[in-house]
């Protein structure tokens, strides 16, 4: 019979089997995972009390439930750490496994992911079907890629607890943009040359009147199932228009970016709110970004005229989260784009030869396209000297700050002068969300 712990973590591993579908982002990550350690196979395995289930793979067709006792991943699952195995046909936990018996298991890594119980759910793991030597940091590296996962699955964990109590959401969400309950908080954008601030991207945060902060990550995609995406957009340009003319006074030739859903160029006139929530502001269009993330809609309601008009109005247009969707290199060659953010998935695989490789292919491209090239989510100097090295203009991430309230930027513009990361007490903190 299952015990007591065990049965609370399966009931917190079975919210992550609702709706499962794996999603474009997450198949992306598995595959950079495999990628970035050289193994031709990634999953990513969910285990209840009975069976190990795949929701995420790569590298084989096989997506069938198996029984915890001939699964891998149930030792990853039981000992809550990375499991190394490199020759599983001589390791004894694992005699008489199907996998390992006919062949299909070598070489394996798996690492645990935790749920939002603080309970694990399942691992990520690579497979080798070869027995072959594994590095000392490939295990670190996939914990890295593990963190990425446990994000996005939560996201998805997310999407479909707000499917059910959606209407109530909805409502809520509606009062706060009204209420002025939704701000914005600032992320510093770098010149990785200089090491200087160069620009802020003011990113959404609902804050509830004791104080609270929702993550984004909750009411975003709530947000981007209704027009109500429209209204809390308009909502942060304008707020953050308003702080970016406070701020011109000491940095004058600071840039803004702002993200924009794709919903607005369903409207006839899309184009006048956007402009006069910055002109009235007393902000130029011409320092401000217009961010455009990459999504299955993208394409259908962004034309390349829609984008000519942005344009045309003075603003910058950007791709946002760029190379995790199989349409990115579409995008870049029919829309006239100022330049792209890469994804953050792609720069955790820095340093890694495939890494290495997508990065510079994005860079040259940029640079013969004449665009500029932002790469998000960088949490170590390695990586923002890599990136550097690799032709990126720009770096965001928590290497120089957090996303922070409007009273706390201007304490990081005297470091960020000086030449140092912008907040040294966060250089090595990972981004605890996975959020902007």
């Amino acid at each position: 019979m299952t015990d007591g712990p065990e049965l609370l973590r399966s009931r917190s591993a079975r919210h992550y089997l609702k709706g499962a579908a794996t999603s474009t982002r997450l198949q992306t990550t598995i595959a950079l995972a495999a990628r970035a350690l050289s193994f031709p196979m990634a999953m990513i395995n969910i285990l209840d009390e009975d069976s190990q289930h795949t929701i995420g793979i790569l590298g084989t067709d096989d997506k069938m439930a198996t029984p915890r006792e001939v699964a891998l991943c149930d030792a990853v699952v039981r000992s809550g750490s990375a499991l190394v195995v490199t020759d599983a046909g001589l390791d004894p936990r694992f005699a008489g496994f199907p996998v390992v018996t006919g062949r299909d298991v070598g070489t394996f890594i798996g690492v645990p992911l935790m749920g939002r119980e603080s309970l694990i759910i399942g691992a990520l793991c690579v497979i080798d079907p070869r027995p072959r030597d594994v590095a000392d940091d490939q295990a670190d590296r996939l914990v890295e890629f593990g963190s990425v996962v446990e994000d996005q699955l939560d996201l998805m964990r997310r999407l479909n607890e707000q499917r059910q109590v959606g209407s109530v959401l909805t409502q809520e969400l509606a009062q706060a943009i009204r209420g002025g309950h939704i701000i914005p908080w600032y992320q510093p954008v770098v010149d990785l040359d200089s090491d200087r601030i160069v620009g802020v991207e003011a990113l959404a945060r609902w804050q509830h009147p004791e104080g609270e902060i929702t993550n984004p990550a909750r009411f975003i995609p709530l947000a981007e199932d209704s027009d109500l995406i429209i209204d809390l957009d308009l909502t942060i340009i304008s707020l953050a228009a308003r702080d970016v003319v406070r701020w011109h006074a000491e940095r004058p030739d600071l840039r803004l970016s702002v993200n924009l859903s794709g919903r607005h160029f369903d409207r006839d006139d899309f184009l006048t709110p956007i402009a006069s929530a910055v002109t009235d502001a007393g902000l130029s269009p011409e320092a401000v970004d217009l961010e455009l993330t990459e999504t299955k809609h993208l394409g259908e309601r962004v034309t390349s005229g829609l984008v000519h008009q942005l344009r045309d109005a003075g603003f910058g247009v950007w791709l946002d989260d760029f190379g995790t969707g199989w349409s990115s290199l579409e995008y870049l060659l029919r829309m006239p784009v100022s330049g792209v953010k890469i994804d953050r998935a792609l720069t955790l695989a820095l340093g890694s030869r495939i890494g290495n490789a997508l990065t510079t292919a994005v860079t040259g491209l940029t640079s013969e396209l004449d665009l500029k090239t932002t790469i998000e989510g960088v949490e170590t100097r390695r990586n923002a000297q890599i990136a550097r090295d690799l032709g990126c203009d720009f770096g965001q991430g928590y290497f120089w700050s957090p996303p922070v309230p409007a009273p706390d930027l201007p304490r990081l513009w005297a470091s960020s002068t000086n030449g140092s990361n912008t907040d040294p007490s966060r250089a090595t903190a990972p981004n605890p969300t996975g959020t902007d």
